[in-house]
């Protein structure tokens, strides 16, 4: 059967290649009755030929064929040609406008200019195949003539720039481009955002197919000009004032999924993260209100499909690159969105894991949202994620990745909460017999253990180098290596081991200690870590740096077996760490100064509020 497939595609090319009256010893004459409406399809008619075919075909039989199959003839472009078909584009778009103006109350006088113009704009789709002349391109001037064409009163006429710009900025093609920066700096020089927006406006997706596809076509030349440079592209749309407007809309469409709903919230990722600009905007649209909106359907829900998964995503990838701002990290709050992801937390279903990323970007370095997740319950979902309970995740990078999430989460409460929000957390873990200690320890081992097998196997050369978009330095490359394989929730571990250490409860600090002997956890591996961890911070985090430094030095003088031992960990960290060194009885001094923690309620802890007014009252 494929063979006779393969003979009847090859006497199909036969027939429209050879000269009239010429036949064959193997088929019908050459003769094909042409095409007419409502006849059968070209599959039929393959078919019917193929039934004709003998059972053998000879292999001369089909050398002659592809031979001359090669002889036909393909217009080539070069700058000749190129040059001709700006031209003639030119004299096209003329025509029309003076067709329009003549005939304006009779539109059939001037149809036929409007498509030979729309005939003449697809041609340029042809210039994909030789990427090298896109210079030539420019110089001719045609991407102004062009991009110029978005603004015509015909709306199939941009319909169909938006296909040829989609075609020509393909990274495929991109990728062959002598300089692709130029080429984009044109489009853009062309105004070409601009015109984009206003056509995107007057376009109505639900009026036809083609309507729908040129949206699908604007999206994906926007998508690839980003992939060409990510920072201009986004920072040009955004620009644009009725672009961010337009998305938010076009992701909370009502009704059923469509694929550009979903393409729609992907292109709002992509701005929002390479768009420090954007994300500004969006606190007068009030993007997190509105993008929250989108997601709380999904709350008890899981999505139909992998298209309706696709968007639920994009849209928590939205919300956490707006949490980069602190505005909208307490706009979050304010709007009950830390309230909706402890109830998506607790339903154990598709947005679950999501929720928990997102939580933990809108309670980085916010206090306010770390003792509303307190306050509102989150600790009644989050410890037993921490303890591995529930539904187990499909795969081990999964629940790696669920695992970082939920420390990091712990570790900010450790550091922001205060009163009785941060008792709270402390009790958490003096519980059921310090189990939640115990797997901090654990975890302390297993990410260690996967640390060092992730730098095993890049010292044997059996990982690959990741193609980050950031060019980075080696250094750089293999501390964000290490990160990939569990450093980062390796750091988020030992510095919720040290800021419990220094809470002010001994008994949490005395079982802490003994924990570390107990379990194998040596103090100078925690040590290390957190040095590794402040040597990466920047100027704008000394204070956590000095805070952190502080904190080991005196779980060193707490846990240390000798005072010399101590004094070397005391150096060793801070060496490390690049911090002047401060000997033990510095720190011994430093740690006396700060007020003893009140242990009269045994596992609670109280702030250093509570402890200066009740001094106050005391004294």
């Amino acid at each position: 059967c494929l063979y006779r497939l393969i003979g009847s595609e090859l006497l199909v090319l036969w027939h429209r290649m050879a000269p009239s009256g010429h036949t064959s010893e193997m088929g019908p004459p050459s003769t094909i009755p042409p095409k007419r409406g409502g006849g059968p399809d070209n599959n039929a008619a393959r078919f019917s030929i193929g039934e004709e075919l003998p059972d053998e075909v000879s292999q001369q039989d089909i050398q002659h064929m592809l031979d001359q199959a090669d002889d036909v003839h393909v217009d080539v472009i070069n700058e000749t040609v190129l040059k001709r078909m700006v031209m003639q584009l030119e004299r096209k778009v003329k025509h029309n406008q003076a067709m329009r103006i003549q005939h304006a109350d009779d539109p059939d006088k001037f149809l036929k200019s409007e498509v030979d113009l729309d005939e003449e704009v697809k041609r340029f789709i042809a210039l994909t195949t030789y990427p090298e002349l896109y210079g030539d391109l420019i110089k001719l001037g045609a991407i102004p003539r062009l991009v110029g064409l978005l603004n015509h009163v015909n709306t199939d006429i941009a319909v169909d720039v938006f296909e040829v710009l989609s075609e020509l900025t393909d990274p495929d093609v991109m990728a062959d481009v002598p300089e692709p920066e130029l080429f984009v700096k044109a489009l853009f020089d062309a105004q070409l955002c601009q015109m984009t927006v206003d056509t995107l406006m007057r376009i109505d997706e639900s009026a036809s197919e083609e309507d729908a596809k040129a949206v699908t076509n604007c999206l994906t030349m926007l998508e690839n000009l980003a992939d060409i440079n990510p920072v201009d592209t986004c920072s040009q749309f955004v620009e644009v004032p009725r672009m961010l407007p337009w998305l938010i809309k076009r992701v909370r469409a009502q009704g059923d999924m469509d694929y550009n709903r979903v393409y729609a919230s992907e292109i709002l990722g992509i701005v929002l993260q390479n768009s420090p600009a954007s994300r500004d905007a969006m606190i007068k649209l009030e993007g997190v209100d509105k993008l929250l909106r989108g997601i709380a359907g999904y709350r008890k829900k899981d999505p139909n499909d992998s298209e309706e998964s696709e968007y639920v995503q994009n849209m928590f990838d939205c919300l956490c690159s707006l949490m980069l701002l602190q505005d909208h990290q307490i706009a979050f709050g304010k709007v009950q969105g830390v309230e909706l992801m402890i109830r998506m937390m607790g339903q154990r279903n598709f947005a679950s894991p999501l929720a928990v990323r997102l939580a933990d970007h809108c309670m980085r370095h916010c206090p306010a949202n770390c003792q509303l997740f307190v306050e509102k319950i989150g600790l009644k979902v989050l410890f037993p994620m921490f303890m591995k309970k529930g539904p187990k995740r499909k795969s081990r990078s999964d629940a790696m990745e669920l695992e970082e999430h939920v420390t990091s989460i712990i570790q900010s409460l450790c550091r922001y909460c205060t009163g009785t929000a941060v008792a709270r957390v402390l009790n958490k873990f003096m519980e059921q017999s310090f189990e939640k200690l115990e797997r901090l320890m654990e975890m302390h081992d297993e990410y260690s253990r996967s640390v060092r097998n992730g730098d095993s196997a890049r010292l044997q050369g059996q990982v690959q180098k990741i193609d980050r978009e950031l060019e980075v330095d080696d250094e750089e490359q293999l501390y964000l290596d290490r990160c990939d394989a569990g450093l980062f929730t390796l750091q988020q571990v030992d510095i919720i081991i040290v800021r419990l250490a220094n809470m002010g409860n001994r008994q949490a600090a005395d079982e802490l200690g003994k924990l570390l002997n107990t379990k194998g956890v040596s103090l100078e591996a925690v040590c290390d870590i957190l040095a590794e961890y402040c040597s990466h911070l920047d100027v704008s985090a000394a204070a956590e740096r000095d805070e952190l430094l502080g904190f080991a030095r005196a779980m060193i003088r707490r846990c240390a077996l000798d005072t010399s031992m101590a004094e070397a960990l005391v150096q060793r960290i801070e060496a490390a760490s690049g911090i002047a060194i401060t000997s033990v009885a510095d720190s011994e001094k430093e740690t006396q100064k700060r007020p003893p923690a009140d242990e009269s309620e045994g596992s609670t802890v109280t702030s250093g509020r509570e402890r200066k007014e009740k001094k106050r009252k005391t004294g």
